[in-house]
């Protein structure tokens, strides 16, 4: 495949997923500077009962809904530089990376979500990967057996 080729429908699918979590991510800021806490609970986050009862650790938890919003925004752009570029072009390093930031996630903070209780959380997890994996597994069967070889 040739860097002029168009993109497949399993690149745009993983381009249309990777916006979908940019603007949840987006979301997440949004709520941390503007928005009441029980918001947080609508983005998958948050105590079942809303109880954050101090106003200086309802402020911290703002603060870290806007952090976590931004990192992710930033990991998105950063998987949807590498969907346009080189795993357009099916550079199997490519597929690798994402792979392994999306897997590294997953199994963090999945498991951490269920080792504290935040069972709503590990599924709301299962969800946004299960979103990514389909594409991305589809988009491995087109890789074949190509290698990580360096052209001259």
């Amino acid at each position: 495949m040739t860097a002029t080729e168009q993109p497949t429908r399993w690149d745009r699918f993983l381009l249309v997923v990777v916006g979908i979590v940019a603007t949840y991510a987006f979301g997440l800021v949004v709520a941390g500077l503007f928005l009441g806490d029980h918001v947080f609970d609508r983005l998958g986050f948050g105590p079942d009962d809303g109880a954050i009862v101090r106003a200086d650790a309802r402020h911290y938890v703002r603060l870290v809904y806007v952090i976590l919003g931004s990192v992710i925004i930033g990991w998105m752009l950063t998987i949807a530089a590498l969907v346009a570029g080189p795993l357009r072009r099916r550079e199997v390093w490519a597929w690798n990376t994402i792979v392994g930031s999306v897997g590294a996630w997953f199994i963090l903070d999945t498991g951490l979500s269920l080792i504290l209780g935040f069972a709503g959380h590990a599924a709301f997890n299962v969800a946004f990967a299960a979103g990514l994996a389909v594409p991305l597994v589809a988009i491995r069967q087109e890789l074949g057996d190509r290698t990580d070889k360096p052209t001259r």
